[in-house]
């Protein structure tokens, strides 16, 4: 069983850098006092704790930022051990932050994801019901992290309605039309990348320079992602005029 708790005292703050440490490494891990003041500044700060043994260990934890327009909030980091993954704990800390962020007024929660992972697109657009807002060519710069080191940081923004909905939006698989764009994604990209495999590496490079490729020309034509389609491809309309 899971149970998702704010992070509202030091301790927790620790428990949760800890976590963010074992999930991408230490180089990269959010600090405690980082993690303190933005709940102190009126941001959300989680843990996913699950009972074993009459203990708890936490296997989650989330932190989001109070955005821009200030009725917004931002989630900039989700993270699941791997043990725990594919188990229901990323979707509920996502529940809990949209029931946090409706009880606290925001209107919205964006957040960004790498259009090359397959499987947190499906979990974003479908799962959650996220829409996309925006893409941003490496949006981080480099980063030397377990999942992201040797690769560019592009990313999708999206958002999650809370404004107006009694309840978490979701969504469901869609199919092409003729006139949409399809724009696809590799079955494991984060695989690819920390092959030994020269040939792998190379492989996803050039997967993420034609990714690259297709948004940009594909947004710089006002065009919009409609969804996303059960084989892993996002599916791109023309706005209506």
């Amino acid at each position: 069983m899971v149970s998702i708790e704010l992070v509202d005292n030091p301790q927790r703050a620790h428990q949760l850098s800890q976590l963010f440490a074992k999930v991408w490494g230490d180089k990269n891990s959010i600090s405690v006092d980082v993690i303190v003041a933005v709940v102190h500044a009126g941001g959300y700060a989680s843990l996913a704790l699950r009972e074993d043994k009459n203990q708890h260990e936490v296997v989650g934890g989330s932190m989001a930022l109070v955005g821009r327009p200030n009725d917004k909030l931002h989630s900039h980091v989700t993270g699941v051990v791997d043990g725990a993954a594919n188990s229901g704990v990323g979707r509920a800390l996502k529940q809990h932050q949209w029931s946090w962020a409706k009880r606290n007024g925001f209107s919205a929660i964006s957040w960004t994801f790498d259009p090359l992972v397959r499987r947190n697109a499906h979990f974003n657009l479908v799962t959650l019901g996220a829409k996309v807002v925006g893409y941003h060519r490496d949006f981080y710069g480099q980063l030397d992290d377990l999942f992201n080191s040797g690769d560019n940081t592009d990313r999708l923004v999206v958002e999650r309605q809370v404004a107006g909905c009694e309840v978490a939006p979701t969504s469901v698989t869609i199919n092409a039309e003729t006139s949409d764009e399809l724009i696809t994604t590799p079955a494991d990209i984060v695989a690819l990348r920390q092959s030994d495999s020269a040939s792998n590496q190379a492989l996803a490079r050039d997967l993420r320079a034609a990714q690259r490729k297709s948004f940009e020309s594909a947004f710089s034509a006002s065009k919009f992602v409609r969804g996303f389609t059960a084989d892993g491809a996002y599916v791109l309309s023309e706005k209506a005029r």
